[in-house]
């Protein structure tokens, strides 16, 4: 058996993309493998047959394929033509891809209507192509993680038939958020706007003539959004009491047109996982109608588990048990999921006669091979309504009577979660000698809204509980040193440990992640944070005829920055310059500040990443970011139990 290092991340193998065909036999995925030569990821498109359980490679190693399925033996997906997209047509049954349909400009995923019919969205620049020496900024938000500048572009959606050829059914400024497709129709929804992007959508329906509104703009956030029979499914909250990152019910509304019908309360959980983990590669969806069922992912305490619901009687229940599921697919009864098991990295599965079956093995050699600590579930008594819910990882080799250091690693969001499966940056701290915890604050999802409800509140109710978890792991776990505590988090992560090592000096180092120190400026610079960002402080300029200072005390009273006269804590800073979620300047300034004070303290910048670095960087930005973190720990807490 081995230990995890920095580089054990490049074994796995990732898996995303479930497709599963219309008659239910087969199962298309991704597999992707980290690269460090080319450093990127070797994907490849894989067919599993869900009668016989044959597992083989389709096409690749290549790039990523967003693909769907034409017909119960064909795969559609688009690549990049001479002049444009290329939609390929790829047989499962042998033989090379062939052109279906090109279209003269860069566009996404098609799904099939029918006939020959296939609809898609692609990007539409409102000024014309941009010059490559400016950009011209005149909306709101005007750059995008990951996606770079978005100003003046919108989203449309489109229809191509062998007939008919292409047709635009939108204009802008109105930009798709997303779509799907049944029986020839289209459900969609999105926004229209000039200056400042509402999170609040409309939803529309395409059936062969002229798109219907059926929801119109400004009432709901939409969640989750399906087409059964002749009725269009809907998550929908309108975000008044609990914020724009409010859980949301289930509604039905007929695709002629009509109010919103309650289907089944569902705001005590979200839709789709909010479990963390830096394993994940790729895209799928969190729910499907199949039939009468629809299929959901949700977010409950410590898990992420799929729900089931019968939308002819309105009976549901639970499928699966804990852990936590990714992405799901279903057609003709049969469902596929990736989940995450145990200590083993995500896998596909199946359910048997209400049974789980795994269908796929792809990182067994991998996990076999490992030593690895399993995380051991604690719960503390805070101030919250009910225990924090957290684990604690021992450091391998753990001798029981010696004393070892700890990292208290803190997730992003706030509104996302932990749960008790495979990290690797987690296992990496254990491999190097480290006790490890880590728990779910007030502001974490999976409790209901007034738990995860902290706006305007940031740095009280979820610092209590982090310190209070803390406190709480060290009264079950006397052999962690408590002179050799670090604490480190990304995003939210990244904000909370730049609060607390302004609140208390009980960490000897820390290492602060695309985080956030000045909500005065970031709110600006983030790429949502004129809603998010604002919101989260309790600050509503929609309410105050779009002034966002008004009320703005609090943006200060909430900024590290503030309390950074009060910090000791030898602190790291990593950042990536393209992240456009938190910008630079956001470590940049705390850096600064630390080094005129004589605090010992340096920024690792990694160039062209974004806000995904842990997750999605290219493979030596990931080695370079996790070498840097284990050298910040080990020179000021010394990995390991004490000589």
């Amino acid at each position: 058996m081995r230990r995890i290092s920095c580089e054990t991340f490049l074994e796995l193998r990732c898996l995303s993309g479930i497709a599963v065909s219309p008659d239910g036999r087969h199962a298309a995925y991704t597999a992707q493998t980290p690269e460090l030569a080319g450093n990127g990821y070797l994907a490849e498109l894989r067919l599993l047959s869900l009668e016989g359980g044959s597992d083989r490679r389709l096409a690749g190693p290549g790039k990523s394929l967003s693909y769907a399925w034409m017909d119960e033996r064909t795969l559609v997906y688009p690549a990049a033509g001479a002049e444009g997209t290329d939609y390929m047509a790829l047989p499962i049954d042998g033989g090379e891809a062939s052109v279906l349909f090109s279209v003269p400009f860069r566009a996404g995923k098609a799904l099939p209507l029918g006939g020959g019919r296939f609809a898609f969205t692609a990007p539409y620049a409102m000024r014309g192509e941009p010059d490559p020496g400016f950009d011209v900024l005149e909306d709101v938000p005007f750059w995008s993680n990951g996606a770079g500048f978005t100003a003046g572009k919108r989203t449309q959606l489109y229809v191509y038939g062998p007939d008919a050829g292409i047709t635009q059914l939108t204009e802008p400024p109105f930009n798709v958020a997303g779509f799907t497709v049944s029986d020839g129709r289209i459900l969609y929804t999105g926004s229209r706007f000039t200056d400042v992007q509402t999170l609040r959508h409309g939803v529309y329906v395409w059936d062969g003539g002229e798109s219907r509104c059926l929801l119109e703009q400004d009432r709901y956030i939409v969640k989750l959004f399906d087409i059964w029979r002749d009725r269009a499914v809907l998550c929908l909250t309108d975000g008044l009491s609990y914020g724009n990152g409010e859980n949301g019910d289930f509604f039905i509304v007929p695709l002629s047109g009509g109010e919103p019908e309650l289907l089944l309360r569902h705001s005590d959980r979200c839709v789709g996982s909010t479990v963390g983990t830096d394993c994940r590669l790729g895209a799928g969806s969190a729910w499907r109608v199949d039939g009468d069922t629809l299929y959901s992912i949700s977010t409950v305490e410590r898990s992420s588990r799929i729900e089931y619901l019968d939308l002819a009687t309105g009976e549901a229940r639970v499928l699966t048990g804990e852990g936590s599921v990714e992405f799901l697919d279903a057609a003709a009864g049969r469902l596929v999921y990736l989940a995450f098991r145990g200590m083993r990295p995500g896998e596909l599965y199946t359910l048997v006669n209400g049974a789980e079956k795994r269908l796929t093995h792809a990182n067994d050699a991998l996990i076999d091979s490992l030593e690895l600590s399993v995380p051991e579930p604690i719960e503390a008594v805070t101030g919250a309504p009910v225990p924090v819910q957290g684990w604690v990882m021992k450091p391998l080799g753990y001798e029981p009577g010696r004393k070892y250091p700890a990292i208290l690693s803190i997730h992003g969001g706030p509104r996302l979660s932990y749960g008790g499966v495979f990290f690797h940056e987690l296992q990496l701290w254990a491999a190097e000698g480290y006790f490890v915890l880590f728990c779910n604050p007030r502001g974490s999802e999976g409790r209901g809204n007034e738990f995860a409800d902290i706006r305007g509140r940031f740095g009280s109710i979820d610092y209590e509980d982090i310190m209070g978890f803390t406190d709480t792991a060290l009264e079950l776990y006397p052999d962690i040193d408590p002179a050799r505590l670090g604490v480190g988090g990304g995003s939210y992560g990244g904000f909370m440990t730049n609060w607390i090592i302004g609140h208390t000096d009980r960490f000897a180092a820390a290492c602060a992640m695309r985080s956030i120190s000045n909500f005065v400026s970031s709110i600006s610079t983030c790429d949502k944070g004129y809603l998010f960002l604002l919101e989260h402080m309790g600050v509503k300029p929609w309410e105050n005829g779009g002034n966002m200072w008004d009320g703005s005390e609090i943006l200060w009273e909430k900024s590290p920055l503030k309390y950074v006269k009060n910090v000791t804590t030898p602190t790291l800073f990593i950042h990536s310059n393209t992240d456009f979620r938190c910008y630079m300047d956001e470590a940049l300034q705390m850096f600064v500040s630390l080094k005129q004070m004589g605090v010992p303290s340096k920024v690792v910048l990694i160039h062209n990443e974004g806000h995904e670095l842990n997750r999605g960087g290219r493979p030596a930005n990931r080695v370079i970011r996790l070498n840097a973190l284990c050298e910040w720990f080990d020179k000021y807490l010394g990995g390991g139990p004490e000589a």
